[in-house]
């Protein structure tokens, strides 16, 4: 029988305070100071925790040569309601820009010769970009 775990309802400030969880303050009650610890990731998943969406935009102009919020593979403008994806290397965890739900969905199960062209010149650039 395993036993079951239970979540935490404080984190401890280094002045030695517990404070509640449930707030969305990362503010100590004790002491005043911004310490409560970021939330935990996996290491892969740390630049979609850290990097606002502005960065991967910035990438994707810099390195793909895309409006800044278009698609890095296939470069289809946004939808209205909906932002591109932010890609990331899960391997090194490094960001390689945007791509549409479509191409961040397709990356590696390819239908046709054409799109899989396109997406090794959109990795070819990432990994080129990222080697400097």
């Amino acid at each position: 029988m395993a036993l079951a775990t239970k979540k935490r309802r404080y984190w401890t400030c280094k002045c030695g305070h517990r404070n509640e969880v449930r707030t969305s303050s990362r503010k100590c009650q004790g002491c005043g100071g911004l310490t409560k610890p970021k939330r935990r990731v996996p290491k892969h998943a740390e630049t979609l925790r850290d990097d606002s969406y502005e960065v991967y935009e910035a990438l994707n102009q810099a390195v793909h040569a895309a409006e800044r919020d278009a698609c890095g593979v296939c470069g289809r403008p946004p939808s209205d309601n909906r932002r591109h994806d932010r890609d990331h290397d899960h391997r090194t965890g490094k960001p390689r820009g945007l791509a549409c739900f479509r191409c961040n969905r397709e990356l590696l199960r390819n239908g046709t010769l054409a799109e899989a062209r396109l997406v090794v010149a959109y990795l070819e650039r990432a990994e080129a970009f990222n080697a400097e």
